[in-house]
């Protein structure tokens, strides 16, 4: 076996090739990560700036791709190397340890004290592999791979950190028991949407509040003005501006929630999500059931009071309105009992789950 860096646009091409190959055709899995790492590789993200990269694969003696990823190192997040978008054939041990072990050593040199298998370069960009409900389509912006890629990690004896999602479905009225909790909210704070016509000053507040609801996050790590602009950017292609809700108490930004339809529902299985898909979103986007609730942050002086409860409600008001009959949460660690509980009490049932690996170097 032999390590390759994809460094040219061709060898970045057969990445992509190896890898569109393991989801073509595949009726469980809808690939939302090809177009990230087409982005990527076309080293036009400012997001390129902010991290070191390394596509490599690990080849066969007879030539063939046995297993492949991307080597992540994030300075703003200096104790941690990552092994992203990571794919394998069935059966490829040795491959996965040895794709493992150079990415350690890659990692000692840059003083890393761990690796990190499951992070996308930025929790913004994807966190975890998926460890249940394979044989359920993968939502939008979720992980979706095959049922052995975390026994890999298992086996090799990383550290396993378990993510929970919540389903609500059908989606009815989960909040009338909290009314009177959410008069007062809306008393006491004033929520309002995303507002496309002031992008700029909008998108300045959601990367605000993100640097200061999760900068304690063990994987989080500071967003620049930029990154965030991209990525919205891209979003709003899209979603609605009501995908974004702020929460103000008087003039201060204080919280957001972010939700969006699961527009994996307009994708066949075993595809790539990308740019067709903006089309199917304009003629059908009414044929979308499901909403995803992607994140929401409130600022830290503010916690306690109730306010994720306005804004799950405001949201929710939304996505009735608009017609959708399941809502879908994105991935919350296992160990966050405050957000979990919330969950419990206001998202329906515990749903998918998700692992991220960890190992020391």
């Amino acid at each position: 076996m032999k390590l390759t860096v994809a460094k040219t646009a061709k060898e970045q091409k057969d990445f992509l090739r190896f890898r569109r190959s393991i989801y073509s055709g595949n009726k469980r899995y809808i690939d939302d990560n090809y177009f990230m790492l087409c982005e990527i590789f076309s080293a036009k993200l400012n997001f390129n700036k902010s991290i070191k990269y390394y596509p490599v694969n690990v080849m066969s003696d007879e030539g063939g791709v046995l297993c492949q990823g991307v080597i992540v190192y994030a300075p703003r997040l200096p104790g941690y190397v990552q092994l992203c978008f990571f794919e394998s054939l069935p059966h490829a041990e040795e491959a996965v340890k040895m794709l493992c072990d150079i990415v350690c050593e890659y990692g000692r040199r840059l003083g890393c004290r761990k690796l990190v298998v499951g992070l996308n370069g930025h929790v913004n960009y994807g966190l975890g592999l998926q460890a249940s409900h394979f044989d359920e389509r993968n939502s939008f912006s979720s992980p979706g791979n095959p049922m052995y890629y975390p026994g890999y990690f298992r086996k090799a004896g990383f550290d396993e950190i378990r993510l929970n999602s919540y389903l609500t479905d059908p989606l009815e009225d989960p909040l009338s028991k909290y009314a009177n909790i959410i008069k007062r909210l809306e008393k006491n704070y004033s929520f309002r949407k995303f507002d496309l016509r002031r992008f700029d000053e909008d998108s300045k507040i959601y990367t605000d509040l993100n640097n200061l609801c999760f900068s304690e996050h063990p994987y989080y790590y500071k967003r620049e003005y930029e990154d965030d602009k991209e990525m919205l950017k891209e979003l709003f292609m899209f979603m609605k501006e009501d995908s974004i809700i702020y929460a103000y108490r008087e003039d201060e930004p204080v919280g957001f929630i972010m939700w969006y339809p699961d527009f994996n529902e307009l994708a066949a299985r075993g595809e790539s999500f990308g740019t067709v898909h903006f089309f199917r979103n304009k003629l059908k986007a009414g044929k979308i059931k499901t909403a995803k609730v992607m994140e929401y942050g409130v600022l830290e002086k503010y916690r306690g009071r109730g306010l994720p409860m306005g804004l799950i409600n405001s949201a929710y008001q939304i996505i009735k309105r608009r017609g959708f009959t399941r809502v879908e949460t994105s991935w919350i660690m296992e160990d966050n009992e405050d957000s979990n509980s919330f969950c419990r009490a206001t998202c329906g049932g515990l749903y998918k789950r998700y692992s991220v690996f960890e190992k020391d170097i």
